[in-house]
This record gives C-alpha cells, structure tokens and sequence, in this order.
C-alpha cells in the first residue's frame, strides 16, 4: 500500500510496503540545480517484476526525454518495500557496483 510519510529529518516522503517503481520528474526550474517530484507509479510482489515495469515506463518516456539536458531528464527508480523517498529532491547519481 503506498502511504504518504515523513523522513528522518522530517521531510514529506512517500512509500510502500511492496516493491515499487517510483518517478521522478523534472520540476521545470531552470535555475539553479534540477528539482525532481516522485512518485510512486506502480507496486510489484517482487523485485524481477519491478525491474520489468520500470524497463517498460523508460522505454515510453525514451521520445519525450531526448529534447532535454540529462540532468533535467525524469528518473525511474525500483526500490524495495519500506524504501522512504522523498517527494521533492534533486537528481540521483548511479552507482556502478
């Protein structure tokens, strides 16, 4: 179920108690450093099926997305059950492991 909550540090957060699939839109500011808006856009029983909707959504967003600088470009993020993320933040940076 996803439910609205606060981080640690008090900030307005969303989560789930299933793998979900979370976007996160550009805000359109174009000063300063890029702000994104998430969301959670679908839940999953598991984190294979997860992977696979999120593979789906960046394939749709692919034509709308080539217009723009990367950095402003939206993000699709699996994260696991109970994962707090918070609803507006900046870009996330990947980490090759």
């Amino acid at each position: 179920m996803i439910k609205s909550t606060l981080s640690r540090n008090q900030n307005p957060a969303v989560t789930s108690d299933r793998w979900h699939v979370l976007r996160a839109r550009w805000t359109g500011e174009t000063s300063g450093k890029p702000r994104f808006d998430r969301e959670i856009v679908s839940e999953h029983g598991d984190r294979e099926s997860a992977a696979t909707a999120a593979r789906k959504i960046v394939s749709t967003l692919a034509s709308e997305m080539t217009g723009r600088a990367t950095e402003r470009r939206d993000q699709v993020l699996v994260r696991r059950p109970e994962y707090k993320s918070l609803k507006n933040s900046k870009r996330v940076t990947r980490s090759r492991g």
